[in-house]
């Protein structure tokens, strides 16, 4: 198995790669076959074996011919494994994939970071050293260690003008992006009349999330909604949602 390529970390995101081999033993290729004697000689062939007529007997129906077995051959797993720093302070937002070629599918994938995670891709990395190990079918392993990088960027706060929960599972809540990054916030939602329908404190865009409802969970109707959002004490945010069912 060949080592790991070195990295050079010049951009993100960024690339390794390598490559595993195994050699696998010559193999008949046969699933039935027969034999017969003729003139006291045994012929006998294999089902689906490639085979060529070396001798015929003219007076009859039967064919000497010479079987070829698989010759050694080796399966190479190409390994190519991109992964993502961190993208601001705190983002938690690290990423890594792997991409396969050759080898004998199913794969299988182990993370360092979850091992029950089976899948080529993996997110929400905090910076610091990881791990991924893939094998194929045949047992033929690759494993590449690989570093997140923490980033020296403040993370911005992004909000978003649109709405719709209509539980399609698409844009049915209000993301703030980056607001987890910083806990102590409040946000308000008010109506075009001025009237306050829902607040929250530590808004997470998870488990504290406005899903166009008032205070009482009741959906709120379509229209223009205004936000006042204060982070860490600083000056108010504020801004405009529009919410469509």
């Amino acid at each position: 198995m060949k080592k790991l390529l070195p990295i050079v970390l010049l951009s993100v995101p960024l690339l390794c790669f390598g490559q595993a081999k195994d050699t696998l033993a010559p193999t008949l290729v046969s699933t039935a076959g027969g034999s017969y004697v003729a003139g006291g000689v045994n012929l006998s062939f294999a089902v689906g074996e490639p085979v060529t007529t070396t001798v015929q007997d003219p007076s009859s129906t039967f064919f000497l011919t010479q079987g070829f077995e698989q010759p050694r051959m080796s399966a190479a797993l190409n390994f190519y494994l991109t992964f993502n720093n961190e993208s601001c302070i705190n983002g938690k937002d690290g990423s890594a994939f792997v991409t396969l070629t050759g080898g004998f599918p199913p794969y299988t994938f182990n993370w360092s970071s979850n091992a029950s995670n089976n899948s080529n891709t993996i997110d929400s990395l905090q910076p610091g050293t990881y791990s991924v190990t893939v094998k194929d079918a045949n047992g033929l392993t690759f494993s590449s260690p690989f570093t997140i990088l923490p980033s020296t960027e403040a993370c911005q706060v992004k909000f978003y003008n649109g709405i719709t929960p209509n539980g399609d599972g698409h844009n049915d809540t209000w993301i703030i992006l980056n607001i987890e990054v910083y806990p102590d916030n409040d946000v308000q939602i008010y109506n075009r009349w001025g009237s306050e329908v829902w607040s929250a404190h530590s808004y997470d865009n998870s488990h504290v999330v406005w899903k166009g409802t008032d205070y009482q969970n009741q959906p709120l109707p379509d229209g223009t909604y205004y936000y006042i959002v204060t982070i860490d004490g600083a000056s108010p945010l504020k801004g405009w949602v529009e919410l469509t069912r």
